[in-house]
């Protein structure tokens, strides 16, 4: 069975699933945080485009792309990008900023901005819609977040995202590279949610002086607080673990699933319970064609003296 990785989908939080498609029928395939996923990777078809959202429709509808284009960075070529227009909602607090029609249907829902902690203690701030309050954090991998403010649309929400951030040098972005090693230690989830409350709580005039000068922007008194999901915990819970040493662009590959925390899989390479977890990026599959079947990742060798 020859399939297209499209991705994680985190639509329900507490039962992400890796959603493959089959090029042939259009037929659907997933693999959830327990499933075995066996694969081999057609190195000779490289990175797919994986076409564009249609943000007019009643909840967002997905067109392939129509030249069977391939990527080498993302997951669109230059031609579904600009069809989609979604990149021009970073620049939707920006006076005179051209704003794609397509994304004005996202920009007019009710928005939340957040803050997030990762494993390994680095935080972010970002916005979420209402249509992907939950699962926007989730997808990410976050340890703990805490909602802090709302808005009725996108814009006056991205102007207090962009002052947060510079005023308390927060990223609005980790990358999974960094979000990967943390996993290789111990992670406490209990110091993360503590370390982050306390944040807020400190910075919680500073906070509030900031939303007082943008229009239709409510700072909570008492945030909304979001916990990961069991599936997300299990990852955390089994550091410290081992970095997953082959690459997904190409080979063989054998993933006996435990757990997934935003695009991050913890896995066994085999039916051994006492053999090692190993975590690596998922996101890494995206646009890939593979044949699933009975495969088996290369070995392994372990250093003992990390047991």
């Amino acid at each position: 069975m020859t399939l297209l990785v499209r991705g994680i989908e985190w639509s329900d939080p507490a039962a992400p699933r890796i959603r493959l498609v089959d090029d042939t029928t259009g037929d659907t395939t997933f693999f959830t945080h327990t499933s075995v996923f066996r694969f081999s990777v057609d190195e000779r078809r490289g990175r797919r485009c994986l076409g564009w959202r249609d943000m007019t429709a009643d909840g967002p509808g997905y067109l392939p792309c129509d030249r069977g284009a391939k990527v080498t960075s993302g997951r669109q070529c230059d031609r579904c990008r600009n069809r989609e227009g979604f990149t021009s909602v970073h620049q939707a607090h920006v006076n005179g900023a051209h704003i794609h029609p397509n994304v004005r249907t996202y920009l007019t829902q009710p928005q939340w901005l957040y803050i997030d902690i990762f494993a390994g203690g680095r935080m972010k701030v970002g916005t979420a819609s209402q249509f992907r309050k939950y699962p926007r954090v989730a997808e990410q991998g976050a340890a703990a977040a805490l909602y802090v403010a709302g808005s009725t649309d996108g814009y006056n929400i991205r102007t207090l995202e962009a002052d947060v951030s510079r005023q308390f040098h927060l990223s609005q972005a980790i990358r999974t590279s960094r979000k990967l090693e943390a996993l290789t230690n111990r992670i406490d989830t209990a110091a993360l949610r503590n370390e982050l409350q306390q944040f807020i709580v400190s910075n919680r005039e500073e906070l509030s002086y900031i939303g007082s000068g943008i229009e239709g922007i409510e700072i909570f008194e008492q945030p909304e607080v979001w916990t990961p999901p069991a599936c997300s915990q299990i990852v955390f819970d089994a550091t410290p673990a081992l970095m997953y040493p082959h690459s997904f662009e190409s080979g063989e590959h054998s993933l006996y699933l435990e757990g997934l925390t935003g695009p991050v899989a913890l896995f066994r390479t085999d039916t051994d319970p006492e053999s090692p977890h190993f975590v690596a990026d998922i996101s890494a599959l995206v646009g890939r064609t593979v044949t699933v079947g009975n495969f088996d990742s290369p070995g392994v060798a372990i250093q003992e003296s990390l047991f």
